[in-house]
């Protein structure tokens, strides 16, 4: 399968996925902040949860899953080796041996789920720490047209993620792979990177990605033989929902987009830059809201509101739920939580059907019978991860889109 994602919007063709597992249960209140959480998951529920929302995907798409990939690559013994050395380089620990004498696939779960060498609750009970945040699957990695960046995240907890993430790109997509420069300041998640357009990204800069990383990107746009363009929204680094670009703005249809309205919609704060990289000159243009840069760059969108566009505490109550973060499998077909009520209504309003989970996966509905739709799916345990259902996609490819 080639790399190919130009839109956030165009069907859908393949996605990988990594299902929750007993990596979100080997967190305790010791040690849930050093894995990015502030809430400890209820596996059991969290994967009823994540089921609903994976055989959804599998009816429209091909699915991939990080485990399946990794083992795979770990069955050739030279990639084993070195992914061996790395990791166990990475986390200052000498496990070769132990890990050699793992199979492919009890190896890949190791390596996401953690190395456990006790049953007490001490600080050396996982030398290779479990991997908490990877059914978040968007950050680790983006794919940009026909290659794939790799990040590096603002925390050194997820670090083997973006590592895992290259060894199935590149070994098994045989994808061009881009490295950010690592040095101090340099940080880029997935969930700031969206893909407007072949010749437009947006780009959130806020705790999790930095202007020395936005800025790589800028210098390598360069190269490109056309026009383009990188939309830079400033984001607050409190509270922790606004953790990405993705948590406040996505698009939905070739004229629609979810938005939280006081950051996105109305002026304030927290800056909107339009660069524009044309024959090796970059212009740097301040806009006074996202939305006005996307008109500029002829996006015709009519913006959705997350939450109760009249109600602020209910707006910030379902923005914190990841009601602005859907995923799209077509153009004006998403999924997102069902819980976020005022926000499912006002895609009602603006001509969205709205189809519950079960009725896709037992087959009464389908969504290619629908203009548009928005299939909603349970969220009381996903959600307290932090991410909605963007984030825990990282398309493959996509079917282009004409604007």
């Amino acid at each position: 399968m080639e790399i190919n994602i130009y839109s956030e919007i165009g069907k859908l063709q393949s996605v990988i996925l990594h299902r929750p597992g007993i990596e979100i249960e080997r967190m305790t209140p010791e040690n849930i902040h050093e894995a990015l959480y502030s809430d400890i998951l209820n596996m059991d529920i969290a994967q009823q949860e994540y089921s609903c929302f994976e055989q959804v995907l599998h009816k429209y798409t091909e699915v991939y899953y990080v485990t399946d990939l990794l083992t795979s690559v770990l069955q050739n013994d030279a990639l084993r080796q070195q992914i061996i050395e790395h990791v166990c380089c990475m986390h200052h620990v000498s496990l070769q041996q132990e890990l050699n004498r793992l199979s492919a696939a009890a190896l890949a779960n190791v390596l996401i789920e953690g190395y456990e060498i006790s049953n007490d609750f001490t600080s050396g009970r996982y030398p290779i720490p479990p991997l908490a945040n990877m059914y978040y699957t968007r950050d680790a990695s983006v794919s940009i047209g026909d290659s794939v960046l790799i990040n590096h995240m603002r925390h050194p907890v997820r670090d083997r993620e973006s590592y895992l993430m290259q060894c199935i790109f590149e070994h098994i997509f045989k994808a061009r792979t881009i490295r950010m420069q690592v040095d101090d300041g340099i940080h880029i998640e997935g969930g700031d990177v969206l893909i407007a357009r072949e010749d437009v990204l947006l780009i959130g800069n806020g705790d999790r990605t930095s202007r020395q990383a936005i800025n790589q990107l800028t210098e390598q746009a360069k190269q490109k033989k056309v026009p383009q363009h990188i939309v830079i929204q400033e984001l607050p680094v409190h509270p922790e929902s606004f953790i990405h670009l993705d948590m406040v703005f996505t698009f939905l249809d070739t004229h629609a987009c979810m938005c939280y309205m006081p950051l996105i919609a109305h002026p304030s704060d927290y800056k909107t830059t339009l660069v524009t990289i044309n024959d090796n000159k970059v212009t740097y243009t301040e806009m006074p809201i996202l939305l006005q840069a996307l008109k500029h760059l002829h996006f015709d969108l009519e913006p959705i509101a997350c939450g109760d566009i009249h109600n602020p505490w209910i707006q910030q109550r379902e923005q914190w739920h990841s009601g602005a973060n859907f995923f799209a499998l077509a153009p004006g077909k998403i999924i997102g939580y069902e819980r976020n009520k005022h926000t499912i209504q006002n895609l009602a309003a603006h001509g969205f059907d709205i189809i519950p989970a079960a009725n896709i996966i037992n087959g009464k509905d389908n969504i290619d019978d629908h203009n548009r739709c928005v299939i909603t799916i349970s969220g009381s345990e996903l959600p307290r991860g932090g991410g909605g259902a963007r984030c825990m996609t990282m398309p493959v490819s996509r079917k282009n889109v004409i604007w």
